[in-house]
């Protein structure tokens, strides 16, 4: 995998190239080498004058060597130290490079449900967010409310505070950047209240920041209260704009108005009427199964005759209007009083 890291070309639209480097971002060598037939045309000035500034010789170790081809092997020799340590710097770069993009290749892989559930949540949540801002942007305009665009753009901006400082703090894990949130350093130290003794060793080094903590919770402090302020400029925007309606209708539209509000609270009142007798005869066909059965039950285990078995149906026929008799007061009670709930209703209206 290695091998077809750094050999495949690939034909995208984009490249690994444009996330973790080209072969030209590879560090190349700080100064350049010479070759032994560069060496062998300078001059024996300035070959000295190169091991003593660039190689770290001594005045003392360069006058020692006599000959001019012992001045050019050992330059040679320093300049073949620093080529093969420029290499080794190049080579370990380059597996790292592979072993970076080695292991990315293995985590998508191997969480790839993992990452389509996490873009298909970010995506749900980020469409209901915008339609949400949508909706509340057009309410906005609707009512004619300036004061409810402002919110509602002030919200934006919060958000995107916190989505920023939430993606800071998760990377601070990983890897370091100036575009971070900048976010100051209140260090809350628990040895310091856990005695004289361990205040003063090792534990006292360590602390926990909360400044990312701080700032969240002014975020949503901030988030509650603009939409507090949002809602009541809608909310007055909308009565003030029924009002100015209510002014302007003419007599006709006012009754009509009323008749239909009249006609939608008895048809609300008759759909509980229909729902209340829906549920009492629910209630009792309820009743009348349970009371067959108990009877049923009763006098199957209890009469060992052909005799006893013609009483049992006999009694379990009539039993349950026994029971629904002893119940018919409860029922008649529980309709009286949701009827008087009614006409409180009809004479509150």
């Amino acid at each position: 995998m290695i091998c077809l890291t750094f050999r495949v070309e690939p034909i995208q639209a984009w490249d690994w190239e444009d996330y973790l480097g080209s072969n030209d971002d590879i560090p190349a060598f700080q100064t350049q080498t010479l070759g032994t037939s560069e060496i062998r045309e300078m001059r024996v000035r300035d070959i000295k004058r190169r091991l003593t500034r660039k190689h770290g010789y001594s005045a003392d170790e360069v006058g020692r060597m006599l000959d001019k081809e012992e001045l050019i092997q050992a330059l040679a020799f320093e300049e073949h130290k620093e080529r093969e340590k420029e290499l080794s710097n190049v080579k370990r770069y380059v597996i790292i490079k592979a072993l970076i993009m080695t292991l990315i290749a293995i985590v998508v892989v191997l969480f790839w449900p993992l990452w389509v559930q996490i873009y298909e949540v970010a995506s749900v949540n980020f469409v209901v967010y915008t339609d949400k801002k949508r909706y509340g942007a057009n309410r906005c305009i609707e009512l004619n409310s300036w004061k409810g665009m402002v919110g509602i753009i002030l919200m934006g901006i919060v958000d995107a505070l916190s989505a920023w400082l939430s993606l800071s703090v998760l990377l601070s894990w990983f890897m370091s950047s100036p575009y971070f949130f900048p976010t100051p350093n209140l260090s809350f130290r628990p040895a310091q209240f856990m005695g004289e003794k361990v205040s003063r060793g090792p534990l006292s080094k360590y602390g926990l920041n909360i400044a990312p903590m701080a700032f969240t919770w002014t975020f949503r402090f901030i988030q509650g209260q603009l939409e507090n302020f949002t809602g009541r400029a809608l909310a007055k925007a909308y009565q003030e704009q029924t009002k100015a309606a209510r002014r302007m209708e003419t007599p006709e539209e006012r009754a009509a108005r009323k008749a239909a509000k009249r006609a939608a609270k008895q048809a609300a009142r008759d759909e509980i009427e229909r729902q209340m007798a829906e549920d009492e005869r629910k209630e009792k066909e309820r009743r009348k199964e349970a009371a067959a059965k108990a009877s049923f039950a009763l006098f199957s285990t209890t009469s060992p005759s052909t005799t006893s078995t013609t009483t049992m149906e006999k009694n379990s026929t009539n039993l349950p209007h026994m029971v629904s008799n002893d119940h018919d007061g409860d029922d008649n009670s529980q309709v009286e009083n949701e009827t008087e709930a009614v006409h409180e209703m009809d004479e509150l209206d």
